[in-house]
């Protein structure tokens, strides 16, 4: 379980990262990148930063996660300045399909709903 004070710090970052995302990095050719939700270690040292890419038509999402892996240094000099903890976490960012994934399942269902239909309506 997750200390109070660990899930504030967590909150804190994926709020700081979001803005650094709009304001500084200016990756909107990439797509629409959003902070899921981010997990630290039990001691602050380390934060997983799960991120999501919509509308990305230029280039595939592995070529997406690279960019933004390559900015991952200068996204913790910028939390670093605005983040109040004695350590910076080290970052890491990795990418959450979770949406894609939720999608795919949705759209497999309405296809069995619709097969169901089909198959009741030659019934009758």
């Amino acid at each position: 379980m997750t200390s109070y004070r660990i899930r504030r710090v967590e909150d804190e970052i994926k709020r700081i990262v979001a803005e650094i995302f709009i304001k500084e990095l200016r990756l909107d050719y990439l797509g629409l990148i959003t902070v899921i939700k981010v997990v630290c270690s039990a001691d602050l040292r380390e934060a997983r930063i799960y991120t999501s890419i919509y509308d990305n038509k230029k280039s595939s999402v592995a070529e997406a996660m690279d960019i933004i892996k390559g900015h991952t240094s200068f996204v913790r000099g910028l939390l670093g300045n605005r983040l109040a903890l004695r350590f910076v976490p080290r970052i890491t960012f990795y990418y959450d399909d979770t949406q894609e994934y939720a999608e795919n399942i949705e759209r497999l269902f309405q296809k069995i709903h619709q097969i169901k239909g089909d198959n009741q309506d030659g019934l009758e």
